[in-house]
């Protein structure tokens, strides 16, 4: 297979949840212009999540590598026995600058939940929580009064949920990721996911 034969850009993820959010995220309303994907083929659940992706990453992806000219991995960086955020980025990038000339690693930190209180400008608008969640967070110890966002995003979220009596599934993260706001999420994972996307796929092209 030729280059100008190859799909754009093959996605690892490391979870459902990640899946459904990309699929309700991907598109030009990151900035990027519309390129071919489709998430039935374009996009690889890792099993056993993030510290399989960590580990066998290079492997995973061999099997993309005749089919797809860039490789986006995801994940998060809170996990039993990660070795942290920046050492995660550095230890993927440097196993998969061996095999792909474009690529991007996109470590959350700390967990996917992150960008739905960065992102999402009502959170009560896509999920099910209470409108007073602020409040019940600070009482919590989930999110103190000099953060923008809570300590625990993800233990925050689930606090909420049991809270309301509701749950939250993989399906409505991808719903969520709708109303994920470009310009209001400034997590640096989600910044610099739309910022490689853009160079890859920009608008104009």
């Amino acid at each position: 297979m030729t280059e100008a034969s190859k799909q754009g850009v093959v996605l690892m993820v490391a979870s459902g949840g990640t899946e459904r959010m990309v699929r309700g995220l991907l598109g030009d309303r990151l900035g990027c212009a519309t390129f071919d994907f489709n998430p039935d083929e374009d996009v690889f659940v890792v099993p056993n999540r993030d510290a399989s992706v960590y580990s066998t990453v290079h492997e995973l992806l061999k099997p993309f590598e005749r089919l797809h000219r860039r490789a986006v991995v995801m994940l998060n960086a809170a996990w039993p026995g990660s070795p942290g955020a920046a050492a995660i980025k550095d230890e993927l990038s440097r196993r998969l600058a061996d095999s792909w000339d474009e690529y991007a690693v996109i470590v959350i930190d700390p967990v996917l939940e992150t960008w739905l209180w960065c992102g999402l400008p009502d959170i009560t608008v896509p999920l099910p929580v209470p409108e007073d969640y602020r409040k019940t967070l600070a009482v919590s110890k989930h999110w103190r009064e000099d953060e923008d966002t809570p300590n625990d995003p993800k233990g925050a979220l689930e606090h909420l949920c049991r809270r309301n009596k509701a749950h939250i599934f993989s399906s409505d993260l991808g719903e969520a990721a709708q109303y994920i706001s470009v310009e209001h999420c400034k997590d640096l994972a989600f910044v610099l996911l739309c910022d490689r996307l853009q160079a890859w796929f920009p608008e104009n092209s």
